[in-house]
């Protein structure tokens, strides 16, 4: 099985990150095979609305995500983390978000692949769980939208202001721990 992770976060080595990673560590205690990308580290454009991806099957805007998709076609799974800024995901998780249509076919069905599954990790400083819910469901909508399957529920970690501060919260780590092995055991 592979499982790949998807950091939104500007922040290498920050809450996102550390909780990617340690769900990361958990698929690979089952077997898995993963890798890990950094939205923030890649050229990545935004959708052109170019259309090409209806003719071609899968987008055709040759940057970083180029490189991206072929894991997300080749993975199992997907572990995806954004904090929460302004209530809504990252710009650079929108940026991948919003390309995610090139899986849409013209009928709206899924050029995906069957099988795939997907796991959300979502950090704020905010300390209620609960304030961005519709965000979070979003994301998951979105994910399913295009083919995904939903995974073990969402991790939203919460008064998380200091970057990497998640490092104290042993909870938070065996939580996003858990997440990575429930995934690669579906």
């Amino acid at each position: 099985m592979k499982i790949i992770g998807l950091v939104g976060s500007p922040r290498k080595d920050g809450n996102t990150d550390v909780l990617l990673q340690k769900a990361l560590e958990g698929a690979k205690a089952q077997g898995s095979e993963t890798a890990i990308f950094y939205l923030n580290e890649g050229n990545i454009r935004g959708c052109q609305a170019c259309g090409g991806c209806k003719k071609a099957g899968k987008c055709v805007i040759k940057d970083d995500l180029t490189e991206i998709f072929a894991a997300i076609d080749e993975a199992d799974g997907v572990i995806l983390g954004s904090p929460i800024y302004f209530g809504r995901f990252t710009a650079q998780t929108a940026l991948f978000m919003d390309r995610l249509y090139g899986y849409l076919k013209q009928d709206f069905s899924s050029s995906l692949g069957k099988g795939k599954k997907f796991a959300l990790i979502f950090t704020q400083n905010q300390p209620d769980s609960a304030l961005y819910a519709d965000t979070i469901k979003a994301a998951a909508q979105e994910l399913e939208l295009i083919g995904f399957t939903a995974g073990p529920q969402p991790l939203v970690g919460t008064r998380l202001m200091d970057a990497g501060i998640v490092r104290e919260n042993k909870q938070l780590l065996q939580t996003a721990y858990d997440i990575g092995q429930e995934l690669a055991r579906r």
